[in-house]
């Protein structure tokens, strides 16, 4: 299959009417990476309601939808109420036959350029240890390692952290 480009789509805001794609979009991700989606655990709980939990403290979630209106990829930027120079980019994932066509750092560049707007000094995310590809994408964009972590979740999952300054051009 030929690899879309970033410019044979479209990126918008999530609204409701994108969750059952949503869902089934990470949930493929996951059983790629030999994990599940559990909607009902802690962890994942923000995907319930993706909208509501990062629009509320001025945080935005993205779609990219094909020219056939398939999910393709997501990301979205969550601000901290009790962190005002900190903003943490999470649910960047893409579809696995989309890869490598930009959507990745399209999307993290996205997030950054947003929250730079918002006056946002820190940016940073967490990466599950298992996807490699993601972690080479981050250092290529400047971000480094900054620490690792246990996930109480369903799937046992380790994450790395990686940051980056925004007050830096």
């Amino acid at each position: 299959m030929t690899h879309l480009m970033v410019t044979d789509c479209s990126i918008r805001p999530l609204v409701d009417e994108d969750l059952p794609d949503l869902h089934d979009l990470i949930g493929d991700i996951y059983r790629e990476y030999g994990m599940r989606l559990n909607l009902a655990d802690e962890v994942e709980q923000h995907l319930l309601d993706p909208a509501g939990y990062f629009r509320t403290n001025g945080g935005e979630f993205w779609v990219v939808r094909d020219m056939n209106e398939t999910l393709i990829a997501t990301a979205a930027v969550h601000f901290d109420p009790e962190d005002d120079a900190t903003a943490e980019l999470k649910s960047l994932y893409v579809r696995k036959v989309n890869r490598r066509g930009g959507f990745g750092r399209l999307l993290t560049t996205l997030a950054m350029r947003y929250s730079r707007a918002r006056d946002r000094r820190r940016f940073i995310l967490w990466s599950d240890t298992r996807l490699t590809a993601a972690h080479a994408l981050y250092e290529s964009m400047g971000l480094t390692r900054c620490g690792e972590r246990d996930i109480a979740d369903s799937n046992n999952s380790r994450e790395y952290g990686f940051t980056i300054d925004l007050t830096s051009p």
